[in-house]
């Protein structure tokens, strides 16, 4: 094992909930333990040891952001309540320019990101040329569970993405709909201005993008800056975990927010598809209109059975969402509205999608919505 003058143990421990390839991730600076430290030079390494400091795994993969200090890895398997312990060192740069297997990529193309786990592709984000980005292909294991552009009926419902304002609901700018003429329109739109970071790793993928919603005639609603992470536990458990972080949305009426699903049509929602909500209701008409911690909908996709659940994650206001469609039950949507006024400058939104093999009782999906309010908890023990 290559070393370094001195190491941080951290104690990772599992809380109430058990682990199987969880994400660690934390605040790290390097230069408040490493005295060598050289930004942009120096890399972090991180291995598996015992709570005394001997190693049990040479090598953990794991990813620095040194934009944001922050430092993150997978755990091993871990029962509830039980420990891990890791040493982190401070390296040279790898020889000749080498870089680590980078199992995640973001490539950006003239009007998408494109996002692939071990040279599959995951997702692809349109942002330039619509009326607000969105998500499609969005791909499990056997293929995508949102259906994409020019679908027959509801055009406008495209993918995976997050809308403003529904159908106008008390005269509020209508960022749902695509548009120019009455009785919706003319609506409104979500504009891409610039990309703030992209990161590729062996842990995950990442971007960081400035946005701006705009109503029908050009006013400016609002500023948005919206992170997303693409990683996974393994090829049949794929996750997509997207914050919003907008200020004040200048606009009247309900001002609602929706985080909202299209599916693909060979799932056969309602009426062959599995759809199950976190309170145990099932069935596509049992789950309509209900407050939920997650909803999960599943079926046939390629030569297989693929699930898309929506995570509405307990800091979002009017937690657990209000689950729902407009116009059909092949959508899904999560409803939240700002409060009248915002205790600080910004009004900030997280979800979850994460896509997997089988059905809700098959893929676990209570455990992994539990593993995402409840990450791992940390302690840093001694250099």
């Amino acid at each position: 094992m290559e070393q370094s003058q001195n190491a941080v143990i951290v104690k990772v421990n599992a809380g109430s909930v058990a682990r199987h390839n969880d994400l660690v991730r934390f605040t790290f600076k390097p230069r408040n333990h490493f005295p060598d430290w050289q930004e942009g030079v120096s890399r972090l390494v991180v291995s598996q040891t015992t709570s005394t400091g001997q190693s049990l795994v040479e090598k953990t993969p794991s990813q620095f952001e040194p934009s944001i200090r922050q430092l993150t890895w997978q755990t091993e398997d871990l029962s509830a309540e039980e420990s891990a312990w890791y040493a982190i060192r401070a390296l040279p740069p790898l020889e000749n320019g080498s870089v680590e297997d980078q199992r995640f990529h973001i490539r950006q193309l003239t009007s998408h990101l494109l996002i692939t786990m071990d040279d599959r592709i995951f997702t692809r984000y349109n942002f330039l040329g619509v009326w607000k980005p969105y998500f499609w292909p969005l791909n499990g294991n056997h293929g995508s569970v949102v259906r994409g552009a020019g679908g027959g009926d509801h055009p406008h419902h495209t993918g995976l993405y997050l809308a403003y304002g529904g159908h106008g609901e008390g005269g509020s700018a209508n960022i749902w709909s695509d548009w120019d003429e009455p009785p919706y329109g003319p609506c409104g739109k979500t504009l891409h201005q610039r990309f703030i970071r992209s990161t590729d790793g062996p842990v995950y993928a990442e971007f960081v993008e400035d946005l701006i919603h705009v109503k029908g005639n050009g006013d400016i609603i609002m500023n948005e800056t919206r992170t997303v992470r693409a990683w996974c536990v393994d090829l049949q458990k794929r996750f997509l975990e997207v914050t919003h972080q907008t200020t004040y949305p200048v606009d009247i009426g309900d001002r609602q927010f929706l985080f909202v699903a299209r599916l693909n049509p060979s799932m056969k929602i309602p009426d062959q598809g599995h759809v199950e909500n976190s309170a145990g209701q099932i069935g596509r008409s049992e789950v309509h209109h209900q407050r939920a911690r997650w909803c999960d909908l599943a079926g046939n996709v390629g030569d297989g059975v693929n699930g898309l659940a929506l995570f509405d994650h307990p800091s979002n206001p009017e937690h657990p969402g209000f689950f729902g469609e407009i116009a059909v039950p092949q959508q899904m949507s999560i409803l939240h509205h700002p409060p009248s006024e915002l205790e600080g400058e910004t009004f900030r939104l997280q979800f979850c999608a994460y896509v997997h093999q089988g059905t809700a009782p098959e893929a676990k999906v209570e455990d992994y919505y539990q593993r995402y309010i409840n990450p791992v908890e940390i302690e840093i023990i001694e250099n």
